[in-house]
């Protein structure tokens, strides 16, 4: 039996499309299972004297060693987290200079996840990114079915100018790291809706901070201790901008909640305040998360992670990602209103995202069709809408995005 639908067009809550507008035209080997293909797209990626940047490396595949990229011209793997990457001996020689510390540490976990700010502006300095270039990628993301995309780790002011340039201002709204906004002018400041910050890491790093070790017996990463975290939170409340927090491992979930509530207590309750990715939560925390008017911002596509990562994550825990019945159903979250829906880019696009909506891998993964236009929509159909043909014997969706013009 197929349904056939209208619905609008996306409002990504979590995104970062400047990164990916910078990167557009770097080799992506997301897809790519076989080493001996992806060494070829590596081959293939060398030009000039510039570093080589490989986007998308998925470990849960294949594993580089140091000595074979070591033969390779100056490179730079992205995994496909964003929470790790590889520099080979040829791109260490031209970076140390300017990134001594990257350079020093990038094989840290720890130092990485604590360190992410600087992580994410060494990607973003690999590339320069035109505001042609950027609008360039935000007609891709509309022909995708994205309009609006959230702009998650704005670099600086100059960023802002690109998208005003590229008259894109209408289609997102900016989030940046706590130091990079105390660094910006007054009149940049303004233009910042809220500030980002990451209590651990990332499923494809290992780093994210379960309660239980993954099966390679890494532990995950705690970014900050309680305190460091509640003094963290407060600046942010005291400069008035919304707080948006990552954190996917439930002992990270928990952390965030906890440390949220002793933020309240003192302060008669808490400004704006999102957790992003949220992948494994509680109920116990559900509940006490709803209780203190915290939103959720999830990611329909990362209940994928749970085929992706059987390699690594703990007994159970690939039926406990993103537990979208439980919150809905139990805890009392609402799509579109306390609990709402992103790509994080990976990928963006409806099809992906619906699909993964609809037919997850559990079924406690499961949205309705309205949750997921609820939670993930544009409320009008001013600049177009996305036909969807559901089929719910195969688990397959269709999609065909018309647009009005850009």
């Amino acid at each position: 039996m197929k349904r056939v639908q209208r619905i609008p067009l996306l409002k990504d809550h979590h995104s970062h499309p400047f990164l990916y507008a910078t990167l557009a035209h770097c080799p992506d080997i997301s897809s790519v299972s076989n080493k001996s293909e992806a060494l070829s797209r590596i081959r293939g990626s060398f030009s000039g004297e510039e570093i080589a940047v490989v986007m998308g490396w998925n470990d849960s595949y294949f594993g580089f060693a140091e000595c074979e990229l070591d033969l390779f011209p100056p490179l730079v793997i992205f995994n496909i987290s964003l929470h790790s990457l590889l520099i080979n001996v040829g791109a260490r020689e031209m970076l140390v200079g300017t990134f001594p510390e990257l350079v020093a540490n990038f094989r840290d976990g720890a130092w990485v996840e604590r360190n992410t700010a600087q992580v994410l502006n060494f990607i973003l300095s690999m590339k320069p990114c035109s505001a042609g270039q950027l609008k360039s990628y935000f007609h891709r993301l509309a022909r995708l079915g994205v309009w609006h995309a959230e702009e998650m780790s704005l670099k600086g002011a100059g960023e802002i100018e690109l998208f005003r340039a590229a008259s894109l201002l209408d289609r997102t709204r900016f989030r940046t790291d706590l130091t990079t906004f105390e660094t910006m002018t007054d009149a940049g400041q303004e233009q910042i809706y809220g500030i980002k910050l990451f209590a651990d890491g990332a499923l494809g790093a290992r780093s994210a901070r379960l309660e239980q070790r993954y099966l390679s017996g890494a532990e995950g990463v705690l970014v900050y201790a309680d305190e460091e975290l509640f003094l963290l939170i407060s600046r942010v409340f005291d400069v008035g901008k919304a707080l948006a927090v990552h954190a996917i491992g439930d002992t990270a979930v928990d952390q965030v909640v906890r440390v949220l509530e002793q933020v309240a207590n003192g302060r008669q309750g808490l400004g704006e305040t999102r957790v992003e990715h949220c992948q494994f939560i509680s109920p116990h925390t559900a509940r006490k998360a709803k209780s203190l008017g915290i939103t959720l911002c999830m990611q329909p596509n990362f209940s994928l992670d749970s085929l992706c990562y059987r390699d690594r994550l703990p007994q159970g825990y690939c039926r406990l990602n993103n537990p979208f019945r439980m919150l809905l159903d139990e805890a009392g979250y609402a799509a579109g209103e306390d609990l709402l829906l992103g790509s994080d880019g990976m990928p963006h696009g409806v099809h992906c995202a619906l699909e993964s909506a609809l037919f997850p891998p559990f079924p406690g993964q499961v949205l309705t069709l309205d949750e997921f236009v609820a939670g993930y929509c544009m409320s009008d159909y001013d600049n177009g809408y996305i036909d969807v043909v559901i089929d719910d014997v195969a688990g397959k969706v269709e999609t065909q995005v018309v647009l009005k013009e850009l």
